[in-house]
């Protein structure tokens, strides 16, 4: 009988969420406007990521590599510093034209869903 692997379906957010950054912005431009950004953040994120990926099909590292910078920014901003953290990868990979930048695009999308929610609650 062979052996069974078991893979994780979902990304811890856990560390790569920086609540802090969450609560200060919370306080400094009030819980409506928040709301607000966090909700223009996750599309911008989203649109991004989408983007990423296409670049990514295509074979266009250098718009990969500004994709992911710009993702950086975004995810930094808002407290998701897990994201941003593989974005940076993703640079680097794109950069480098790595054949790791596959793997390490599934894992920024599954960071990226997985955190992207997190955005919306008070914390851990």
């Amino acid at each position: 009988m062979g052996q069974i692997y078991s893979m994780r379906t979902a990304e811890p957010v856990g560390e790569s969420v920086d609540y802090d950054v969450i609560r200060a912005l919370k306080r400094s431009v009030g819980s409506a406007r928040y709301v607000e950004i966090a909700e223009e953040a996750t599309f911008a994120l989203a649109d991004r990521l989408g983007r990423l990926e296409r670049a990514f099909r295509n074979g266009d590292m250098a718009m990969c590599y500004r994709h992911a910078v710009n993702i950086c920014g975004i995810a930094s901003q808002i407290g998701l510093v897990g994201v941003a953290n593989v974005a940076a990868d993703v640079k680097v990979c794109a950069r480098d034209s790595d054949p790791a930048l596959a793997a390490v695009l599934a894992r920024l999308n599954r960071l990226a869903e997985a955190s992207l929610f997190s955005v919306f609650r008070e914390g851990p």
